[in-house]
């Protein structure tokens, strides 16, 4: 099955990631004007580094931490590094090295993998980067204190996030989902792997936080794996909603080709009880929204139409569109109150582009809508949280 925005959205997509890489490239100049003696000013991929995002959105970087993700690509050989609270250090392109020095910092050799603390040799155990089974996407299986900046929750405020076990445990299951995803959408993993070649699983109460989505960690799919009945079906639908994120901020990333006016213009508010009103979601997060339902819908269609899950994943797998479909249709209202009889407030909202977008991601919606409504159109999602929940499904869609 082919992706059919993605002949749309290409050319936007490359010209986002020049825009991303330069902006890195500009300030890493800024820091260092010999930088590209050591760095490949060429090199697509080494300015799509999602620590880099992540060093120059935090307030308190120091030059260790640059120093440490400069030592992945860099032609230089001695490098600062840090470990952390375990005694790790993640160097990007090579790895985990594994120490008994906690919170320590350290120098690192590169051409001799060597690390010292005051001129004295550190013994370490190095753990290569690890790629998902015949992909080349890495799952980042232990925290990077980098990322701890976008561990956050709904308040606003820094909450620890489990990553190790819970990636021990579902490992198998991402990679299922991977290989499906590949197999069965290979346009759509094409764009994972150029523009989310990261991913993290980690375990956090989704009343907490839903999704650490962001520009920094651009090119990170952050999967929150909190409930215990997760398989491959959540795996493939989260990759789908959340690398969906990634690539729109890519995409987005000249935001005056989408949209005629501000991305802040807000569509949807809260209205509290004391009468007093919050502002809820704009244009840009709308925006977002609709695409990570577009990849979501059309990633579970295509696993369905190819028979690779069984009666219970089936079961999930229809739930989840539905569930999808009746959320979409009503954030499309929020643009035009009849989205599949008018565009008049589209038209004003979105420019040709972003409505040819818009319009596909609607068609795509149809389409789906109408291929399963016998079979969708008497599930009971009365109980359902904001997150799909399949065990509350059962409860009133029972499998026969």
């Amino acid at each position: 099955m082919n992706n059919p925005l993605q002949p749309i959205l290409l050319p936007f997509l490359e010209q986002g990631l020049e825009t991303q890489n330069q902006n890195i490239k500009l300030l890493l100049y800024k820091l260092n004007s010999d930088i590209f003696d050591y760095l490949d000013f060429e090199s697509e991929t080494i300015y799509q580094e999602p620590l880099f995002f992540s060093y120059f959105n935090k307030s308190d970087s120091s030059i260790v931490q640059l120093e440490q993700i400069l030592a992945g690509f860099s032609c230089d050989n001695k490098f600062l590094v840090q470990t952390d609270d375990f005694g790790r250090l993640y160097i990007p392109n090579i790895g985990w090295f594994i120490t008994n020095k906690n919170n320590t910092g350290l120098v690192f050799y590169k051409k001799e993998m060597l690390l010292e603390k005051d001129g004295i040799k550190v013994d370490f155990t190095l753990e290569s980067f690890s790629l998902i089974e015949n992909t080349s996407i890495e799952i980042l299986k232990y925290p990077i204190p980098l990322l701890e900046q976008c561990f956050f929750n709904v308040d606003k405020k820094l909450i620890e996030v489990e990553i190790k076990e819970i990636t021990e445990k579902h490992l198998l299951h991402l990679t299922k989902a991977y290989q499906l995803i590949k197999k069965i959408i290979p346009t759509q993993f094409q764009l994972l792997e150029k523009y989310a070649n990261k991913c993290m699983i980690f375990n956090v109460d989704t009343y907490e936080r839903n999704s650490f989505a962001t520009m920094k960690a651009a090119g990170i799919g952050f999967y929150n794996a909190y409930q215990e009945d997760y398989d491959e079906v959540f795996f493939v639908d989260d990759i789908a909603h959340q690398t969906g994120h990634v690539i729109f901020y890519t995409l987005l990333s000249n935001v005056e080709d989408f949209f005629k006016v501000p991305k802040e213009t807000i569509l949807e508010t809260l209205e509290l009880s004391d009468g007093t009103f919050i502002e809820k979601r704009d244009l840009y997060v709308l925006f977002h929204a609709f695409y990570t339902y577009y990849t979501s819908l059309t990633c579970l269609d295509a696993c369905l139409d190819a028979g690779d899950f069984d009666k219970r994943q089936i079961h999930e797998a229809k739930g989840r569109i539905a569930f999808y479909i009746n959320k979409c249709y009503k954030d499309l209202t929020l643009i035009d109150e009849e989205p599949f009889k008018s565009e008049e407030n589209a038209a004003k909202y979105f420019t040709e582009e972003g409505l040819t977008i818009y319009k596909e991601i609607k068609n795509t919606l149809l389409k789906i809508s109408k291929k399963w409504l016998d079979e969708i159109k008497a599930f009971n999602f009365s109980n359902q949280p904001y997150n799909f929940t399949y065990s509350k499904f059962t409860e009133l869609n029972p499998l026969t």
